[in-house]
């Protein structure tokens, strides 16, 4: 039996973040693969109708599988369509956030969709696979965490019990493989490395989907994976995004001390509470290469945070906001306006929050109606959204106020952050003072030479990228900044041994391969610019799906 699992979306072609699949897509590919069937992840995100229909016909699949986020809701119902129309004998199934708290609406607005995955999907998918392989009849009752239709009536099944050890799944990344219209080398740079939030936040549905109680996998896994990442693809960078990676403090200085250990120099982010980091957490994440945190502190009003149930204060927000960077990490802030009730008075607190943090950078929303959330519960509670919101409106996002308040908010409070990051001078004296805490790290040194190449003290920053080489001679991100430096200087001569060092370090470096094809094209190598000519078509071969 053949499976196609996909994700489609018609206007983020130009988004990063929701131009990429879900992580999950690549761990159900994976589990299908790990259990004998054949299995493709396909990214449909802006590709047209007609381009989509042909992949279908191309693969033709007997079960296809769609991730639904409220955003392509919609976009989702449409392909179930397509493929049916294709294929009438394919069976459609749905999974994701909204499908798991909207499955009842979903199978009832489309009979081409045969089935919706309620919450974790890996296991409810495997064993539907199975049967749908080996029983003609399709006897759904029988698989725990599915809602399907029975004539005119919709019937669920009992709820799965959650993956007691995620170790024990297989690596997602290897579910992307092989794929469809896949940029590995991006798709690959995130990892979620938990499950779970043990937050009350009203605006989120994360907990209702995978539960409070948080599970992990093991800091060697994740290591584990990291280097077969680098290995395979010459990945050096990684955002974790887990909704908390700070929750288990004893699994982060595990995971920063694997790190060090295997000497394994990336640089990565996360996200992360204000009340979930402390002054030793953060150095240690430092010292392993973590180069920016991502907070979702929402609001600077006590108010608008009591009001979205987020359980933190604005000193705890400032609190946090120092000690990263005291240790030099990036300090990014995710931030919200729009909330009921909220106005000038609230969104100056916010302002004011912002003047002291000093963010490097952050994201502004309106805030937004999804299912599962006490926000949305709460809505139609009390009469102010109908029940059938998702369903009865076309909008993308169902934002709560659509005044001018929230559009100004929303550039002030970007224009703010604009504003109050440090400039180079700050920036370099806060990379100063950092470098006294952590000692040598990486991490410190990338910074440092990056804020002083951007002021155009070049010999300066040559000084600190070399310093990584003579710290930590295998370490990727030395050769590769000081190459990259040398030719921004002019010296593509002295720019040829970093690279090849680093293509030594990294052989699935694409953009080291690529380097050197150039610099052997302008000093006319011919044999060595055909081999390294090779090698990029090579890795791009691998890269691209």
């Amino acid at each position: 039996m053949k499976s196609l699992i996909c994700c489609v979306y018609g206007k983020s072609g130009d988004d990063p973040f929701l131009s990429l699949l879900p992580v999950g897509i690549g761990s159900l590919v994976a589990t299908l693969r790990s259990a004998g069937f054949t299995a493709k992840a396909a990214n449909f995100i802006s590709l047209s109708p007609p381009v989509i229909l042909k992949q279908l016909a191309a693969e033709r699949p007997d079960l296809l599988g769609i991730s639904v986020m409220t955003h392509n809701r919609r976009d989702s119902i449409r392909l179930a369509e397509l493929a049916k129309e294709l294929n009438p004998g394919c069976f459609v199934v749905l999974g994701g956030p909204h499908a798991s708290h909207r499955y009842r609406e979903l199978l009832a607005s489309s009979t081409a969709v045969d089935a919706v995955v309620i919450g974790e999907g890996e296991e409810t998918l495997r064993e539907l696979v199975e049967l749908l392989s080996s029983s003609p009849l399709f006897p759904l009752s029988t698989i725990r965490g599915l809602a399907f239709r029975e004539g005119t009536e919709i019937s669920v099944t009992p709820p799965r019990p959650p993956l007691p050890n995620l170790d024990l799944l297989p690596a997602a990344y290897t579910g992307f493989q092989g794929g469809i219209n896949i940029d590995l080398r991006r798709q690959l740079e995130f990892l979620i490395t938990s499950r779970g939030c043990p937050a009350a936040c009203s605006f989120c549905n994360s907990p209702q989907f995978w539960g409070r109680n948080l599970r992990f996998r093991s800091p060697q896994s994740m290591v584990d994976e990291i280097r077969a990442l680098a290995d395979r693809y010459g990945l050096i960078y990684f955002a974790i995004r887990d909704d908390t990676f700070t929750a288990d403090r004893r699994r982060v200085m595990e995971f920063c001390r694997l790190l060090l250990e295997a000497r394994l120099f990336i640089l990565w982010s996360c996200q992360s509470r204000v009340s979930a980091v402390d002054d030793e957490m953060l150095l240690s994440m430092r010292r392993a290469g973590c180069d920016c945190i991502q907070y979702g502190v929402e609001s600077g009003s006590p108010v608008i945070l009591a009001a979205l149930g987020k359980r933190i204060t604005p000193e705890q927000i400032v609190r946090a906001s120092a000690a990263t960077r005291r240790v030099g990490i990036r300090l990014s802030l995710y931030l919200m306006t729009g909330v009921p009730g909220e106005t000038e008075n609230e969104l100056a607190e916010s302002l004011l929050l912002l003047e002291t943090v000093r963010a490097d950078d952050g994201q502004v929303s309106p805030l937004a109606y999804y299912p599962g959330t006490l926000l949305f519960e709460r809505g139609v509670r009390q009469g102010e959204v109908p029940a059938d919101l998702f369903e009865s409106s076309t909008e993308e996002a169902l934002y709560l106020r659509r005044d001018p308040f929230v559009a100004a908010a929303t550039a002030r409070l970007l224009k703010k952050i604009e504003k109050c990051a440090p400039d180079g001078r700050a920036a370099r004296r806060e990379a100063t003072a950092a470098r006294q805490r952590t000692g040598y790290c990486h991490g410190g040194n990338i910074t440092t030479g990056e804020l002083l190449a951007e002021g155009g003290d070049l010999k300066g920053a040559e000084a600190q990228y070399r310093e990584i080489i003579s710290e930590e001679p295998d370490n990727p991100w030395g050769w590769l900044l000081l190459g990259e430096l040398l030719l921004e200087s002019g010296k593509s001569g002295e720019a040829l041994h970093p690279f090849r060092r680093l293509a030594e370090l990294l052989p699935a470096h694409l953009p080291a391969w690529e380097a050197l094809a150039e610099l052997h094209r302008t000093t006319g190598n011919r044999a060595e610019l055909r081999r390294c000519r090779e090698r990029v078509r090579e890795l791009t071969e691998l890269n691209r799906y």
